[in-house]
């Protein structure tokens, strides 16, 4: 074995002295290797109708027949060392199991087994928007927005929620009876207005392989926390009670409750969900009693949502897409589902993109919820974080050019680069660690903006602040697109004043926060352009139903994860996307529900839908847009709380015309919902006609008594319509008010004029093996969004090579290949051609991570035991493909995509590493606190997709060993808190601060990662002998250094009659003793 030199040793030390002085001083894809066994017998939701249905005493013996049934799959799952996931029955009939690929055939004839499909990977797809779409107005129906959405219960299906955030606190609210649902610790996620926390990261985390499921699992933070932000700011959109931010904000419903239903793990560990895991919440939160499901997740749709059978090459009754399947499914027993449509609308070649919608989006019976512009925008800048601050040097203006910039406030430290390389232009390289986890104040000029920002990035710089030389106005920094540091640019007037304030202030910190000057956005109500649009994929139906805003969102984020997308020193972001979008209409449902009570979840569907207002016409670039953008238009919750009418279908599709189906008739079922008669008058607005066809309707009059009920017959007649896209709407005209229900029909050119990236568009994968998502897919379609079939397609790969390709597109217009990747590091594209057009896929191929050793990271010794809650470095080749240390308060889970896992399959435990230090050759991590009591742990280091080799480390329960700096010289500082080397060495009679590693347990013991408590300090529980030139030392205190993270520290009083000169000393300790290291004494 190859011990570490002696400057990897320290680089371990080098951290922790800084982080101590400074405390003193201050697409969809599929899952590898997992499967979903669709049973013979029906789920419970095909013989039940209704939500209380799934309740009743018929509808519980069935489950249990079908429990009872699968108990015999079970074990014949056991015998053949196939594990179990998950199982379903409620929505579908299925197991969840991991098996490697070559048992697939085996599977499939499994007892009881009526289909195998592979599970399917998931990744994520407010005070203004609130007032866009008349929440106001909707608050003031049901008595104020003290009461609005009392009563409701509203699920989150998404990253966590962050119970402590102000947005949730409503001590005036209480739970409904039998509630909080959670268990275990889980439930401290839970207060008075989030009433369920369940976390499903537990099955996403699992290793797959029977033999040894530490080869591939990926250990995570198993609670219902939110690490990434995104669960927190749909569930604020939704519900918030308020905000006590710098705007001030409450959800569409503050009175709902809300369930945390959290299906994504850590950001770079575990940041995707599955077919399994979004099942299995879905049918836990309708066992639940929720009301109302708020889903912002959605993937590519390879199939029709309903569409099952042979239409994919299955048993008849099976269905294509797993999860569209059990939403529409959840959706007819009466559940209120609101889906995001997707953010694809510019992914295709050409924008908009038509026929991007996402899958569970386009299952009918699911509302589909796209996003218009929201009324504001905001602006970045820069202020000092100190109260007493000069407010010139608050909200400073910024620019930010192609620079990243995060979605939420960051705070760090200021450094002046001129008190390190003495010009402040950082043009050369800086000392290591100089800015670590600091902003560092640049000077502009001499060199490019990328190779400052680079010099920062070396030393540590978790930003970069740059200042302009001279008066002139400010520019943007540019050519930093590349680079995940954030940046922006200030004038030179703001950053001499930083200078001169932090010449006085050299603890001072600033905060860069992308949402700190508000503004007023002309356009309104414009379709965003990444909003996917229709028509849904396999019926050509009319998808999304409606829109809502989805553009600079202002809402709660997290403040725990400094990896997580929405995370915020401030605790609240702006953030865009369909996923902001959705819980709007999610919170309207939820008044809806409170002020009609008795509405079926068509009606509620209907009135969301029908009342909707036509004022999203234009998309960003000013081009008209129709109903495959907006569907009915832009949600109006007064409108819908205030509605006399309901629809049903709220959508009238008549999918994709082909020669000899004209005529086509559809029916609308039309109720009066309220104490009075109605009379309407039914007219036909086109927005895109079409020549030669007609849309007629069986009358143009109807009355109806309260609680009737008529049919409208639509009809489409005529010639058949030239290639298009055909829409418009039914409007329904009352006294006072009017509904609109939006059509289309579409006649398809066969002619490819668009191509639409649907899985591997941009892979990180392992030299040698299959890219991650086991396939590369595109959908040809035409200009109008319709699939073109039987397209020849021709495939090219620069490296690799393929196991299985498409010769020619499918019904559903699409194309995919099964590519392995090469031999050799480094960027790999695989090209497809067909129709005049070609779509390329990139990604990465990096060589597999090699652990060569594990070792204590004070004493390096080979072979030897360590202590849990102490620290490791591990050494080996490909360990990562950046260097860098963490500047987070907690320890995190991932740097930079590494992950570093502990398992002891034996005993069911898989923990995350947390890191302090990551390179190519040598990564630093704490061994988690859990294993205590265990006498070995398998190891291995994770690059995102890729798996490192698996060694095994012995376990005590003490390890101790003192960090040591050049020269063996033990790790400790004075009275003073100076570092003791041999020009300052430790003074006899006086106090040293020893830090070590490996003392053992302690009291008042942190979480994994986190800081050691100040109040009370967490002391070791055994007391150690610290021996000094053969003198026996009873320590005046031991535990873990405060504030830090893991760094036993041992404080002494030296005897006077101490030898002078480099003296031998260890630490005794559980019975183990440490290696001996060297204390200059003088």
């Amino acid at each position: 074995m190859q011990l570490p030199s002696s400057g990897c040793r320290q680089k371990f030390l080098s951290l922790f002295l800084l982080f101590l002085l400074a405390a003193l001083t201050a697409s969809g894809q599929y899952a590898p290797n997992r499967y979903a066994l669709i049973l013979e017998d029906p789920p419970v939701a095909a013989r039940f109708s209704a939500v209380s249905g799934l309740r009743n005493p018929a509808a519980e013996n069935y489950r249990l027949e079908l429990e009872t049934r699968r108990m015999a799959l079970e074990a014949e799952l056991r015998s053949r060392r196939i594990p179990m996931v998950a199982a379903a029955g409620t929505l579908v009939n299925a197991v969840f199991v991991t098996a490697a690929e070559d048992r697939l055939f085996e599977l499939r004839n499994l007892p009881g087994v009526r289909a195998v499909l592979p599970v399917r990977r998931y990744r994520r797809s407010l005070n203004r928007a609130v007032d866009l779409v008349r929440v106001s107005q909707a608050w003031n129906v049901l008595g104020g927005a003290a009461s609005s959405g009392f009563g409701q219960k509203i699920a989150i299906l998404d990253t966590g929620i962050d119970n402590t955030h102000p947005a949730f606190n409503d001590e005036a609210l209480a739970p409904p009876p039998g509630y909080p649902i959670c268990s275990g610790d889980d439930c401290n996620f839970t207060n008075n207005k989030i009433i369920v926390a369940r976390s499903y990261v537990r099955m996403l985390a699992a290793g797959t392989s029977p033999s040894n499921p530490a080869a591939d699992s990926r250990p995570d933070d198993y609670s219902p926390r939110d690490r990434e932000g995104h669960g927190t700011a749909v569930a604020s959109i939704a519900a918030a009670s308020g905000s006590t931010g710098p705007i001030s904000f409450r959800g569409v419903a503050p009175k709902a409750w809300i369930g945390n239903y959290k299906i994504y793990g850590t950001p770079g560990v575990n940041d995707f969900t599955t077919d399994d895991v979004i099942i299995q919440a879905l049918e836990d939160a309708i066992r639940d009693g929720m009301d109302i499901i708020s889903f912002s997740t959605g993937g590519p749709a390879f199939t029709g949502a309903l569409d099952a059978g042979e239409a994919c090459g299955l048993p008849a009754g099976v269905p294509c897409d797993l999860a569209a399947a059990a939403f529409e499914n959840a959706a007819r027993v009466g559940i209120i589902i609101v889906a995001a449509a997707g953010n694809e609308g510019n992914d295709g070649l050409f924008s908009p993109t038509y026929g991007s919608l996402a899958s569970p989006a386009g299952a009918p019976s699911v509302i589909a919820v796209g996003a218009s512009s929201n009324s504001h925008y905001f602006l970045p800048t820069v202020s000092l974080a100190d109260d007493d601050a000069p407010s010139a040097l608050k909200g400073i203006e910024t620019r930010t050019g192609d620079a990243y910039i995060p979605y939420g406030a960051i705070k760090a430290p200021l450094r002046d680069v001129a008190a390190l390389d003495g010009t402040g232009l950082a043009c050369s390289k800086l000392p290591e660690y100089s800015l670590l986890g600091s902003f560092a104040l640049i000077l502009r000029g001499e060199c490019l903006f990328s190779q400052k920002v680079a010099n920062a990035e070396a030393a540590g710089a978790a930003g970069v602040i740059f200042y302009m030389a001279d008066d002139s106005p400010l520019v943007s920094p540019g050519g930093l697109g590349s680079s995940w540091t954030p940046a922006a640019m200030i004038s030179n007037a703001a950053g001499v004043a930083l200078k001169a304030y932090l010449a006085e202030h050299p603890e001072a910190q600033v905060i860069l926060d992308p949402n700190g000057a508000e503004l007023d956005y002309p356009y309104p109500d414009e379709l965003a352009g990444f909003s996917s649009r229709g028509p849904a994929q396999g019926d050509a139906s009319l998808k999304p139903e409606l829109v809502a805003p989805g553009t600079y969102i202002y809402t709660a984020g997290q403040n725990y994860d400094l990896n997580g997308f929405l995370f915020s020193e401030s605790r609240y972001v702006a953030a865009n996307g369909t996923s902001f979008a959705t819980p709007l209409v999610a919170g309207a449902a939820a008044l809806l529900r409170q002020q009609h009570p008795d509405f079926t979840a068509d009606q509620v569907r209907s009135a969301l839908v029908n009342t909707a207002s036509a004022e999203v016409a234009t998309d960003e670039t000013g081009s008209r847009v129709d109903v495959r953008g907006v569907g009915a238009g832009k949600i109006n919750a007064e409108a819908a709380l205030k509605t006399t009418v309901t629809v049903s279908p709220a959508t009238l599709s008549f999918g994709e015309l082909r020669a000899g189906s004209l005529p086509l008739s559809r029916q609308l079922q039309i109720t009066n919902v309220s104490s009075g008669a109605v009379s309407l008058t039914i007219s036909v607005t086109a927005t895109v006609a079409s020549l030669g066809t007609n849309l007629s309707l069986s009358s143009t009059q109807i009355s109806l008594l309260p609680g009737a009920t008529s049919t409208l017959t639509v009809t489409l007649s005529g010639a058949m319509p030239s290639a298009g896209a055909y829409s418009g709407s039914i409007v329904l005209q009352g006294s006072g008010f009017s509904l609109r229900v939006p059509y289309l029909y579409l006649v398809a050119s066969n002619t490819a004029a668009n191509l639409i990236p649907l899985a591997g568009s941009s892979f990180d994968g392992t030299v040698g093996q299959p890219i991650p998502t086991g396939i590369i897919a595109f959908k040809a379609v035409d200009a109008n969004g319709l699939p073109v079939r039987n397209l020849p397609v021709t495939w090219s790969a620069s490296g690799g090579r393929f196991t299985s390709l498409s010769s020619a597109t499918d019904n559903y217009g699409v194309a995919f290949a099964r590519p392995v990747l090469g031999l050799t590091p480094g960027i790999y594209t695989y090209t497809a051609q067909t129709g005049g057009l070609s779509i390329t896929f990139r990604g990465y191929a990096r060589s597999v991570p090699a652990i060569s050793a594990v070792v204590n990271a004070a004493s390096f010794e080979p072979g030897a035991p360590v202590a849990p809650g102490s620290y490791v470095s591990i050494f080996g080749a490909n360990l990562s493909d950046t260097t860098r240390a963490n500047a987070q308060a907690r320890l995190p889970l991932a740097i930079d995509y590494v992950n570093v896992s502990f398992d002891v399959p034996s005993a069911g435990l898989s923990l995350p590493g947390r890191l302090t230090y990551i390179s190519p050759t040598q990564i630093n991590a704490q061994v988690p606190w859990e294993l205590a009591g265990f006498s070995e742990v398998q190891v291995k280091v994770i690059i995102s997709e890729t798996y490192g080799n698996v060694v095994k480390l012995p376990l005590a329960d003490y390890a101790p060993a003192f960090f040591e700096i050049p020269g063996g010289t033990a790790a400790a500082l004075d009275e003073n808190n100076q570092v003791i080397t041999s020009s300052n060495p430790a003074q006899r009679g006086k106090k040293a601060q020893f830090f070590l590693n490996g003392l053992g347990p302690v009291t008042n013991r942190p979480a994994s990662g986190e800081p050691a408590p100040l109040n009370p300090l967490a002391e070791t529980i055994n007391k150690p002998v610290v021996t000094i030139a053969g003198r026996q030392l009873t320590p005046d205190w031991s535990g873990l250094t405060p504030t830090l993270h893991g760094l036993y520290q041992i404080n002494v009083t030296l005897p006077e009659d101490l030898p002078a000169g480099n003296l031998p000393v260890t630490v005794t300790i559980g019975g183990k003793t440490s290696k001996s290291s060297i204390l200059p004494v003088k």
